[in-house]
């Protein structure tokens, strides 16, 4: 009996250590195929104009399009389609114009015909000075009795001339294209709301 406790217990040992071999191999594998992976990241691009944008610029940019928001939600309409600026491409380095009566008027028909209640700002892109984009969710009527919240999204294009930003719409009808594809929308989403929860957080 006791040979046989003594034999339960050597190949309970042997097997113990090839357990713990495969264990080690799996691990090593595993680091291995990591360090390749990672090795082959590519690290993200930043224009020279994205590496200068601060806080400063964020929250700027995050004011007007809230304001642009409210306006509408109380139906203040005039006043938001009046925040608007030409979305010139060709104007490179001038200073952005509002956008012109025939573009006001359209604007106002559009957010006439949408009664927005809220919106979310679903992340902001900073590219170069007459380019970048924000996207955002604007909710027409909340979700209720198992009825899906309606809903629509609006691009902006912000500008920066000299110290001062002006918002433009993307205009997709005029040829305009977000910066953004979208494959990485939701990825940009999640960044954005991240760090905005961890700057509330430090506030």
């Amino acid at each position: 009996m006791p040979a046989f406790s003594l034999k339960v217990e050597h190949n309970m040992k042997k097997n113990q250590k090839v357990l713990l071999g495969v264990l080690l191999l799996l691990f090593i594998s595993f680091s291995i195929s990591g360090c390749k992976s990672k090795s082959k990241e590519k690290p993200e691009k930043f224009t020279a104009f994205e590496k200068e944008m601060t806080n400063t610029d964020s929250m700027e940019v995050i004011r007007l399009v809230d304001q642009f928001f409210n306006y509408a939600e109380n139906g203040q309409i005039g006043e938001a389609a009046g925040m608007l600026y030409e979305n010139n491409d060709e104007a490179d380095g001038e200073e952005p114009q509002p956008i012109d009566n025939k573009a006001m008027e359209k604007m106002k028909v559009l957010l006439n015909s949408l009664p927005i209640r809220s919106h979310n700002i679903d992340y902001i892109k900073f590219s170069e000075a007459e380019n970048n984009e924000v996207k955002c969710t604007a909710i027409i009527e909340p979700a209720h009795d198992n009825v899906p919240e309606i809903k629509t999204v609006f691009y902006f294009k912000p500008i920066k001339y000299f110290d001062s930003w002006k918002l433009c719409i993307v205009d997709t009808n005029s040829g305009d294209r977000t910066i953004i594809n979208g494959v990485k929308k939701d990825s940009m989403t999640q960044e954005f709301n991240k760090e905005m929860r961890e700057k509330k957080l430090k506030q």
